[in-house]
């Protein structure tokens, strides 16, 4: 064989080499989009539990900053206690029981503590009378934890949403034994407080969701049971859930 029939041999790939190399790469890039694909599903879970978490703390670091606070006043008009957990003069906001919409309803009573020169609502509204003592009143509407604020004896303000993601707010209160007694006996809803002078302490418990939905979807028809009420059922609407909770000691009583 010469050199030129050698070269002319070797010029370009066959057929059968082309369909090779295009399996191959077929096969490679598969893999890649696979790889790709699987981050960003983790990626997106990931997002979301994370978004379930800061929803659940949030609202509770809400909650309980009020329900440490509850009772405060300046030193300097000690003469005007508020009642921490008020049952009246706070308009048509006052704390109570679930009423049907998988939600009870926490309500604090308190003078603002001072922040910058400025005393603010759970809502971030600023307080412009001088000396007053304000309700914050919070509960759950439509996924979001929302906080409703008057001054006592006024009408209330306009609600607003604080945290989304939040389907159930529930509450228990530490009742103590006796007025000698500085802790907590039983936990009862608000229905079954028969003295509210010997509550000690809040029990709170929220059930956030991720808001976005996951991929693989959690299975659904699952039961949330956040302390003595009833079940929740949020049915499959792909949304990760989880029950958050915490217990706070009333300062000023």
């Amino acid at each position: 064989m010469n050199v030129l029939s050698l070269k002319k041999s070797q010029r370009g790939l066959s057929v059968v080499e082309l369909m090779i190399a295009l399996v191959l790469g077929l096969i490679l890039m598969t893999g890649i989009i696979q790889v790709f694909l699987t981050s960003r599903l983790t990626y997106a879970t990931n997002e979301a539990m994370g978004r379930l978490q800061e929803n659940g703390r949030f609202a509770l670091d809400f909650i309980s900053r009020n329900a440490r606070n509850a009772g405060y006043i300046d030193p300097i008009n000690l003469a005007n206690l508020p009642d921490p957990l008020p049952r009246s003069n706070c308009s048509d906001i006052c704390l109570g029981d679930d009423t049907g919409t998988n939600t009870d309803r926490i309500t604090f009573a308190m003078q603002p503590v001072l922040q910058d020169g400025n005393r603010y609502s759970c809502s971030g509204d600023l307080v412009t009378t001088a000396n007053a003592v304000i309700y914050n009143s919070f509960y759950v509407e439509n996924g979001s934890l929302w906080c409703n604020w008057g001054e006592v004896g006024q009408p209330k303000k306009t609600a607003k949403e604080i945290v989304s993601g939040i389907d159930s707010l529930r509450v228990l209160y530490g009742v103590s034994a006796s007025t000698n007694s500085s802790s907590a006996s039983q936990y009862v809803p608000a229905s079954r407080v028969s003295d509210w002078s010997l509550v000690r302490s809040v029990r709170i418990a929220v059930l956030a969701n991720s808001v976005e939905k996951i991929s693989p979807a959690p299975a659904g028809g699952l039961n949330y049971y956040l302390l003595d009420a009833p079940p929740v059922n949020q049915g499959n609407d792909g949304l990760a859930r989880q029950i958050f909770s915490t217990t706070i000691q009333l300062k000023n009583i």
